[in-house]
């Protein structure tokens, strides 16, 4: 995450889309995590796919706190004592993002691996494994998060705040910051995303292939349009290609804002990639939601409650 040099106004449209934006990823990612824990402790078991929710939705938790520090030193850059809160959330951020990343990565591998039909020997035999593999590639992902996050803490200059002329802020006032050292940031954040973005890309064509075959195989049956297998393929699509869109998206602002990290006159720029980071964890949340069966009837039902009490309590 990066700093304008100038202070964002500090009410505007942008503003009020960001704020309800984090605040719909706090719900929507908050809702999965709890309602996965608690089916877990009520039926002492869990599927593969909500073991990798749970630390999915987590992370995006913990990341919607990190653009909340990030957002607020943007529209309100003069709060002092708050350069140390900044430089950590940084660093935090950089963890989260790239194994909230791969967790998504992991999904999408799942859905991958548990809907399409595969014929070489060793795709079945890690289609007939995936679910027991699930905890050790959580594991992985952590690991391999904190290996592109480390090396902000071996130099924690990149990261410290400074003013317009290149001095340390004595005031630890968030005004004016920057990254000292992009080019570091920059490395990690490319080489923390490359490889679970390919992953899921390859993972999105083997789906759509798959997907389209077996529609081709069935178009005489009308019914087949309807089957579970091809809702399952339609449903894992959407998952996939919203998340690479999102990411995609939040992944280009973030650059574009880092590549614009010295330069004033870009207010409205930093505004518009403020947003597109901010839809990556809150929208593919939702979609995750409307997609996943136990996840939508919940929501549903909690809608309803909160409606008949809203009608009876006016």
């Amino acid at each position: 995450m990066t700093e304008s040099r100038k202070m964002l106004p500090q009410v505007s449209i942008p503003l009020i889309i960001i704020i309800i934006l984090i605040i719909g990823g706090f719900v929507g990612n908050g809702f999965i995590a709890v309602i996965n824990c608690l089916d877990w402790i009520k039926s002492r078991k869990i599927t593969s796919s909500d073991m990798i929710l749970i630390p999915l939705s987590t992370s995006r938790f913990v990341l919607q706190g990190t653009l909340t520090v990030y957002i607020h030193s943007l529209y309100f850059p003069d709060t002092p004592k708050l350069a140390p809160l900044y430089t950590t959330s940084v660093i935090l951020w950089m963890f989260v993002n790239h194994a909230s990343l791969w967790f998504a990565t992991c999904l999408n591998v799942l859905y991958c691996m548990k809907i399409i039909s595969f014929t070489q020997p060793l795709l079945l035999r890690m289609k007939q494994r995936i679910s027991g593999m699930v905890p050790l590639l959580l594991l992985g992902s952590v690991l391999i998060s904190s290996v592109t996050s480390i090396p902000l803490l071996w130099n924690p200059s990149a990261i410290q705040p400074h003013n317009l002329t290149g001095d340390l802020l004595e005031n630890n006032s968030v005004a004016d910051i920057h990254l000292d050292s992009p080019y570091l940031f920059f490395f990690l954040y490319i080489a923390g995303s490359f490889f679970p973005l390919t992953i899921s890309l390859v993972s999105s064509i083997l789906l759509i292939t798959s997907l389209w075959s077996h529609t081709k195989k069935m178009q005489q049956n009308i019914a087949s349009f309807r089957d579970p297998k091809t809702g399952a393929h339609i449903n894992a699509i959407k998952a996939l290609i919203s998340f690479l869109i999102l990411y995609v998206s939040s992944f280009a602002a973030q650059i574009i804002s880092l590549l614009l990290n010295k330069v004033d006159n870009y207010i409205w720029t930093f505004e518009i990639c403020a947003i597109m980071i901010a839809a990556y964890p809150s929208v593919h949340s939702i979609i995750l939601i409307l997609i996943n069966s136990k996840l939508k009837e919940t929501s549903v039902r909690i809608i309803q409650c909160a409606m008949c009490f809203w009608h009876a309590n006016p």
